[in-house]
C-alpha cells in the first residue's frame, strides 16, 4: 500500500515537471457521495459520505485522460426488516480512478465533458455494521468499480456528477455497492 502511494506521488511530481510542454491540468477536489449497498434482510436507506483528493488531466484535443488519487468515506443506513432497528454500514477506501473523457463543448472559459473508466478501490477501514458479524462480508482489500459521469469546467473550477458501480459482490446476500458522487474541484496548474 505504501509503495502504491509513493509511486502515485512520484508520477504526480513527474507530470508537474512536464506541465510546461503538455496541455495538462493538476488540481484538488472534494465532495459528497451517496452509497447504496443492498444487504439481504435489511432495507437500505440513503446516507451520505465524503471524498477528497487530487487529479491530473492530460488533454489530447477533444479527448483527455484523468487519473486521480482519492480518499473516500462511504456510509449507508439500513433498517433491519425483522426488528426495525437502524444500522449504519461504513467503510473507507483509497480510490484510484482513471477516466477517459471527451469534451462535448470546449470554449476558452467553459467546457462541458463526459467521462468513463475503471476505479481501483483499496479498502482501508473494514466494512462494519453494528450488530452484525463482519464475517458477513466477504470483502477483499482491493475492489474494481466502474464509473461514468459528466462535468463542467468554468475557468479553473470543475464540477462533476458521476455514478460509480461495483463489479463484485461484498459477500453472500450483499450486492456490489453503487455510489453517486458530486465533486467540486480547483485546477492549481
Amino acid at each position: 500500500m505504501k509503495k502504491l502511494v509513493v509511486l502515485s506521488l512520484f508520477c504526480l511530481f513527474s507530470v508537474v515537471t512536464m506541465a510546461q510542454s503538455l496541455p495538462i491540468s493538476i488540481g484538488i477536489h472534494g465532495g459528497w457521495n451517496d452509497t447504496k449497498i443492498k444487504v439481504k434482510d435489511l432495507k437500505v436507506e440513503s446516507h451520505g459520505g465524503y471524498m477528497f483528493g487530487a487529479f491530473v488531466r492530460v488533454n489530447f484535443g477533444k479527448i483527455y485522460l484523468e487519473p486521480a488519487l482519492n480518499f473516500a468515506h462511504k456510509e449507508t443506513q439500513a433498517k433491519d426488516k425483522a426488528t426495525n432497528e437502524k444500522r449504519n454500514l461504513k467503510y473507507s477506501s483509497i480510490d484510484i480512478p482513471v477516466m477517459v473523457g471527451y469534451y462535448l463543448l470546449k470554449l476558452p472559459v467553459v467546457k462541458l465533458r463526459g467521462f468513463v473508466g475503471p476505479v481501483a478501490s483499496f479498502i482501508t477501514k473494514d466494512v462494519k455494521i453494528k450488530g452484525l458479524s463482519k464475517d458477513y462480508f466477504d470483502t477483499d482489500k482491493m475492489m474494481w468499480n466502474g464509473k461514468v459521469g459528466a462535468g463542467v469546467d468554468v475557468w479553473k473550477v470543475t464540477f462533476d456528477v458521476d455514478y460509480e458501480f461495483g463489479l463484485k459482490k461484498f459477500g453472500d446476500g450483499v450486492k456490489a455497492p453503487s455510489t453517486v458522487n458530486l465533486t467540486l474541484g480547483f485546477k492549481i496548474i
